[in-house]
Parts: structure tokens; C-alpha cells; sequence
């Protein structure tokens, strides 16, 4: 029964890091080549360039506070949040990112947990590259590993809003709240605010 334990949750942590990676790196592969430019006769028969200086990925962290819900708050207080990722602008309102996640919860004995997050989302903005203010909504799902090394599949689902001081760097605020199973569905939520620059 423990190896089959064993052999299940090392199957799920290796579609799950498949999954991450393909968002990751395969993601930009799939996404359209940039079609020629034809011809402007009003600038003399040259293409015109794009107005964006910025690229297609971005990397972003966020810190702040994680609540837990329920079932998980019997036995754990807020703690500290950190998440730390890779995204990749498939469109000008839609984004896959690669996140790792770090949540520490305070315990009613004095101590602490640890939980480790390794999640594949999708973004989609509400407005476009012009925007200086830029809300999004986003989902997805990964792997939540406790302290103990045991892996339980999870997701989440949020929102926020990203405020762009420049093409390439902005400031953002997310509110996202997270599922997982282990035996029963344990629940909690955090709120960030952080930085993310596009290059």
C-alpha cells in the first residue's frame, strides 16, 4: 500500500512538473508568429515598428499574508506569503505563468508550517497594453507539498490588478484563494502586493 502510495504521488508530481514546464517553455512555441508587415505607402514603403518596446515574457514576485479557512484555521494562524514566477504574454489580455509559492502559518503551540506551492495558471487582463491600470482575473491548478514531503493537488482562483509605471516594470496587487486535498478539502487565501518586470 505505501509503494503504491509512493509510486501515485510521484506520478502526479511528474505531470505536474510537466505541466508547469510545458506552460513555461513550450508555451511561446505555440504561440503565432508575428506576420509580415506589409508595405505603408504613407511612410515611403517602409514597415512601420511595433509601438511596444517590451517582450513577450515577464518574472514577478509578491509577498504578503496567508489566511486559512475553515477546517485549516483549527489548528493554524496567518502567516507570511511569498510567490515567485515566470510569465509569458500569449496575447495582449491573455498570460500563462509558472508559479512557486511559499506559505508559513503559525501555529496555536507556538510554532510554524511550511507549505510549498508549484502551480501552472492563466491570466487574462481586463485591458489591454495601454493601460497604465491594468485589473486581471486568473486560475489555475499545481502541487501543494507540506513540510512532511507529502504532495496534494490543489488550485486556485483570483484576481488583481497590475499598475504599469513603465513598458517594462509594474506593481501589482492579487487576491487569490486556494483549495487542496489531503483526506479533506483544506482552504486558504492570500493577499499580495509586489513587483513584475517584462522583458
Amino acid at each position: 500500500m505505501n509503494q503504491q502510495l509512493t509510486h501515485t504521488r510521484t506520478t502526479r508530481v511528474r505531470i505536474l512538473l510537466l505541466v508547469f514546464f510545458t506552460l513555461v517553455l513550450a508555451v511561446p512555441a505555440l504561440a503565432q508568429a508575428p506576420k509580415p508587415v506589409a508595405p505603408d505607402e504613407t511612410t515611403g514603403g517602409s514597415p512601420q515598428s511595433g509601438s511596444s518596446a517590451s517582450g513577450k515574457f515577464a518574472v514577478f514576485a509578491d509577498a504578503g499574508v496567508a489566511v486559512p479557512h475553515g477546517d485549516f484555521s483549527t489548528f493554524f494562524d496567518p502567516g507570511f506569503s511569498l510567490n515567485a514566477g515566470l510569465e509569458y504574454m500569449i496575447t495582449s489580455h491573455f498570460s500563462a505563468e509558472g508559479i512557486f509559492g511559499y506559505h508559513r502559518f503559525k501555529t496555536f503551540f507556538g510554532g510554524h508550517s511550511n507549505l510549498y506551492q508549484l502551480s501552472g495558471n492563466g491570466k487574462f487582463y481586463l485591458a489591454d497594453e495601454s493601460s497604465k491600470v491594468r485589473p486581471f482575473v486568473n486560475g489555475g491548478v499545481g502541487d501543494y507539498v507540506s513540510d512532511s514531503g507529502t504532495s496534494h493537488f490543489g488550485g486556485n482562483l483570483g484576481g488583481g490588478v497590475l499598475i504599469q509605471v513603465t513598458p517594462e516594470c509594474g506593481f501589482e496587487g492579487k487576491y487569490n484563494f486556494n483549495i487542496f486535498s489531503a483526506g479533506t478539502n483544506l482552504r486558504f487565501s492570500t493577499v499580495q502586493g509586489g513587483v513584475r518586470f517584462r522583458f
